[in-house]
Order: structure tokens, then sequence, then C-alpha cells
């Protein structure tokens, strides 16, 4: 399982999508945890988003554990919430 950091912004990115994007093509199953982030920007929640149909379309298991009320909060202002936070096993 893969801690998310605490501020989860554009400067993140990057590294983020390296991180889940190598898991994806290893065909390992994504699983983070997300109670640490306290701040969240929408390149982050892009990435998260798109990881979690990338597994869904390979069939891999894609987690978020116990996501922060900062990281469900931006993900509820993007209209993602229910997408993002129902795990794919």
């Amino acid at each position: 399982m893969q801690a998310l950091p605490t501020k989860l912004d554009t400067a993140q990115a990057l590294s983020l999508a390296t991180e889940i994007k190598a898991d994806l093509e290893q065909n390992r199953w994504v699983h983070l945890n997300g109670k640490s982030v306290e701040m969240v920007g929408q390149a982050c929640l892009q990435i998260l988003l798109a990881a979690r149909l990338t597994a869904e379309k390979a069939k891999l298991p894609f987690l978020i554990e116990d996501p922060s009320e900062a990281l469900r909060y931006g993900a509820r202002l993007l209209g993602i919430e229910s997408l993002l936070f129902v795990p794919l096993t």
C-alpha cells in the first residue's frame, strides 16, 4: 500500500502519475491510503480517476483506502467521489 502525500498539488502530479503508471504496467493492483491528504488539486484528482478507469479496463484491483475529508471533498467538487472511492476487486 502506498500512502498518498499530505499535499497532492500540481507539483506532485508527475510523481503520482509515474508511480501509479508503473503499478498498472506491471499488472499490480493500485492500493493507496488517503488518510494523510490535507489538500488535493484537480490535476491529481484527474490522475487518480484515470488510474481507476485504467485499472477497471485492465481488470486490476484499485482501492483508495481511508480517504481524508479533504480528498473526498475535492472529488465531490469534481463529481467523481462515487467513482473514485468504490473499490475494484
